[in-house]
């Protein structure tokens, strides 16, 4: 059996500062959750589970384990689409089966997945998040199972996806663009090209002039262009799904 997580992340499309994610919260706590409960993301990218996959994935070596991630990026909620509970070498997972876990999954040595088979009182149509995955993760906070059957791993939307994806996935508050491009991808070395522009390589933002765009591995081991003390986005006309090839 699975640790007690020792804290909760929570990875959601949102918005930051949102009475969504408070609620989220909120609920957490109503329902005897100990543990910290921190926002890893709160601005995953909207409606939209498949860039936010591999963002998620990018996440996981670089935080502690025994961890629980409640992720939510669910445009079909309300339908019948599942909800799932994983479990990898030392984490947790809760989210809707749309692909959002696809990328751990493919990063995972060992991932076990099942069904969240749970009827809350009171569920909404529209908001799965408070509803659903709050209540099966305070579930297993507290030490408890959470009822559901085991599901093939070859049966989860997203499986097929490549583990590495060559368009932005992400855009942070400096307009930094992280992409689903992972190091192997690139080696290190050769340009991208976006938008008709061709983007150089370098290791840190200080290597480049003031106002330049790179490319770099950033800090949790993924492509991402940005322009030393500038927007990429704004610059490049890069938005999320923007592809991006390599010179």
């Amino acid at each position: 059996m699975q640790a007690v997580p020792e804290m909760v992340l929570l990875f959601t499309d949102f918005g930051i500062g949102s009475h969504y994610v408070a609620q989220v919260k909120a609920r957490l706590l109503s329902l005897g959750v100990s543990q910290p409960v921190i926002e890893l993301c709160s601005d995953a990218p909207r409606f939209n589970p498949r860039a936010a996959a591999y963002l998620l994935a990018s996440f996981r070596k670089q935080l502690p384990e025994h961890v629980l991630y409640l992720a939510v990026v669910d445009p079909g909620v309300g339908t019948p689409r599942r909800a799932l509970l994983a479990r990898d070498e030392q984490r947790l997972f809760v989210a809707p089966d749309n692909g959002l876990l696809s990328g751990v999954a493919r990063r995972s040595e060992d991932f076990r997945v099942q069904s969240i088979e749970l009827d809350p009182a009171g569920r909404s149509r529209t908001f799965d998040g408070r509803d659903l995955f709050a209540p099966a993760a305070a579930m297993l906070c507290r030490g408890e199972a959470v009822p559901g059957h085991h599901l093939p791993n070859n049966e989860l939307l997203g499986r097929d996806w490549p583990d590495s994806l060559a368009e932005v996935v992400y855009i942070d508050a400096y307009g930094n663009a992280v992409t689903g491009l992972s190091p192997e991808a690139l080696d290190g070395k050769g340009y991208l090209m976006a938008n008709g522009w061709k983007v150089p390589p370098a290791a840190t933002f200080a290597e480049v002039p003031v106002g330049s765009p790179f490319w770099y591995i950033n800090s949790n081991e993924m492509v991402e262009i940005s322009v030393n003390q500038g927007s990429a986005a704004d610059r490049l006309h890069l938005e999320i799904g923007t592809p991006l090839g390599v010179a």
